[in-house]
């Protein structure tokens, strides 16, 4: 009898949940690999790489094989997923007893799902399903996708910004823009660099966008962080403002307030009217920035919905569709 697993390969986390059980890991999206004489060695993946993240070594090297919705490595990214699936105990004599369904961008052409299904095959799982990760979203947050009246959602993730209009549990349009939260990062490590001559990380930089990060005018948070100075190369300290982020990331909201704009003006008038009627939700690790709802409702005039619990709508709609075999048939079909 076939188990149920879910995964969700993003560009910054690894998902993966269990029929009857939910989520059963969640790792950093990174592989390590030491230099040798014929070429690279396996260090170790997901949160064990994190931790070297930003670390001068120069033997050992940290990337993503998955970044920006697409397989960029399909090698390492076949080492990661086997690593992962055996570090809760899932062998790879069981893989092929394995339904899988897996998330994915909404905006994947043909050639780019069939790496995905690849990576599956590369690990010996046979069955997959193949769900965009907006329909995940959506489920996790509770949206009534088979319902005759569109509605937008926008993922805003680590690697990646998909949106999509569903009606009748079938993705009306929708597209996948390589810009997403690690974009963001090395647009604040760049932006102050510029501005203050100093170098800090991109883990400093992903804590500043996740503690003082803010879209309110007038935001006086502010934290002294520690850098290099690119003039002495001794080690040296500075203080980020909220407005600083802001200043770093403000062509990234513009996009998003584009694709957002870009996405109605094509839709069909009655399609327009129910997205206007019906808001627009925003899910993803980014949709909890402070102010982003007001900022979007100011820019596009039109309701914005980001819950709570929206930062994990993805993996909380992926719970729900290995665990429910009917709404899983309803949105495959689609």
């Amino acid at each position: 009898m076939q188990t149920v697993f879910g995964l969700d390969f993003g560009s910054t986390y690894v998902n993966i949940v269990k029929q009857d059980e939910g989520l059963i890991l969640r790792e950093a999206n990174l592989v390590s690999v030491k230099r040798a004489e014929d070429g690279y060695v396996l260090k170790c993946v997901g949160n064990e790489s994190f931790k070297l993240l930003g670390k001068n070594f120069d033997n050992v090297m940290t990337f993503s094989p998955v970044g920006s919705g697409e397989i960029i490595s399909p090698e390492y990214a076949t080492i990661l997923l086997k690593q992962l699936f055996e570090s809760v105990q899932i062998k790879p004599s069981l893989f092929n007893h394995i339904k899988l369904v897996l998330l994915t961008p909404v905006g994947l052409n043909d050639n780019e799902k069939q790496k995905y299904i690849d990576l599956c095959n590369s690990v010996k799982i046979k069955d997959i399903i193949l769900i965009p990760n907006v329909i995940a979203s959506a489920i996790g947050e509770n949206m009534n996708i088979g319902a005759n009246s569109a509605k937008m959602i926008v993922d805003i993730g680590g690697g990646t910004i998909d949106s999509a209009v569903i009606n009748l549990n079938h993705i009306i349009c929708g597209s996948t823009l390589a810009l997403g939260g690690r974009t963001l990062d090395s647009c604040i490590v760049e932006y102050i660099q510029r501005k203050y001559g100093v170098t800090i990380g991109l883990k400093t930089a992903q804590h500043l966008k996740e503690h003082i990060g803010s879209l309110y005018e007038g935001d006086s948070s502010s934290e002294e962080v520690s850098c290099i100075n690119n003039s002495t190369k001794l080690v040296d300290t500075v203080v980020i403002s909220a407005h600083d982020i802001f200043d770093a990331t403000s062509f990234f909201l513009d996009e998003i307030v584009r694709i957002i704009e870009t996405t109605i003006s094509t839709l069909p008038s009655d399609i327009a009217v129910d997205v206007r009627r019906n808001g627009i939700t925003i899910t993803g690790g980014y949709s909890k920035m402070v102010g982003l709802e007001k900022y979007l409702r100011t820019r596009l005039k039109i309701n914005i919905l980001i819950s709570d619990e929206s930062s994990e709508a993805a993996q909380s709609g992926l719970i729900k569709l290995v665990n429910n075999a009917t709404l899983l048939d309803q949105v495959a079909l689609n």
